[in-house]
């Protein structure tokens, strides 16, 4: 009996559909067995005005799932999706991603195994939306520098307006060019150390959501609602450095199930501050390494 299995966690990939601060979360199982494909998509967090459609990307294909995904007025939406390989043109083996889309926007977004320039399988495909190959018509023809160095200057922009929004009256960060420099790095790490777990080797500090920015690595994380709500919760978050690794830590109450929903999105250690294996309701920090 063949079988195979893809798991992916979906993240927010921009602001606009998300229906709260807490922003959008998503995971997506995609199986193989005997020649019959199964597709199950779990999505929270997204407005439920909108009209979402799910598409299952290769490196220079995708398939477009037959099933729209209907979002209820809690934010919640779920679409299961039965199919064959050899009908939409993809092996389980050839899949890469899976995306939520509305439009040229991608509300949700997941890799399996890591990040790439998504958008060019769907213009390679020739969808018949316009707007998406408009979008990714200028960056197709560039190239992989001219790319790295145009999303690099997107990305920082786009770093300042979150900033901006979550706090107008910025103290810390008043001098943007720090964003994601050797200054800004050395800024940050200049202040008081915290020892939560003991003498564990780590120069740990105490951050807030907005000095992520700070450290290139944990860009991506200032609008996580993971982060947002740990950050949001317990009014600090914890950056760590060891070495040429960087470590995000979350403060929570652990949870069994939560821990899943953690692991999905990177945060694979738990350390309780007593040094004990954590328990479930016990304060702890979900750690992640960058």
């Amino acid at each position: 009996m063949a079988y195979s299995r893809v798991f992916i966690a979906l993240k927010q990939g921009c602001q606009d559909y998300a229906k709260d601060i807490r922003g959008s979360v998503g995971r997506c199982v995609i199986e193989l067995r005997n020649g019959a494909g199964r597709l199950i998509l779990q999505a929270q967090g997204l407005r439920s005005d909108c009209d979402y459609r799910v598409c299952i990307l290769s490196r220079e294909s995708y398939a477009e799932v037959a099933r729209p995904l209907y979002v209820d007025g809690t934010g919640k939406g779920e679409v299961k999706w039965e199919f064959s390989p050899n009908e939409i043109g993809l092996e389980v083996s050839d899949i890469k991603a899976v995306a939520v889309l509305v439009k040229d926007k991608a509300p949700l977004i997941g890799f399996v195994e890591g990040e790439y320039n998504w958008q060019r399988c769907l213009m390679a495909k020739n969808m018949e939306d316009t707007s998406i190959k408009a979008a990714v018509a200028d960056s197709g023809a560039e190239s992989t520098e001219t790319e790295s160095e145009g999303e690099n200057i997107n990305e920082k922009e786009k770093l300042i307006c979150i900033i901006s929004e979550l706090d107008k009256d910025i103290d810390e960060i008043k001098e943007y060019s720090r964003i994601g420099t050797a200054d800004g790095e050395k800024y940050l790490f200049s202040r008081e150390n915290v020892n939560p777990f003991g003498d564990d080797g780590i120069n740990w500090i105490k951050a807030n959501i907005k000095e992520l920015c700070l450290v290139k690595s944990l860009w991506k994380y200032i609008n996580n609602p993971f982060v947002i709500k740990g950050c949001r919760d317990y009014k600090h978050l914890l950056i760590g450095k060891n070495g040429d690794i960087y470590l995000l830590g979350v403060p929570g109450k652990y949870d069994k199930e939560y821990r899943l929903e953690a692991m999905a999105q990177g945060f694979n250690e738990f350390k309780s501050v007593d040094k004990r294996p954590p328990e479930q309701g016990n304060f702890c920090y979900y750690i992640l390494k960058c």
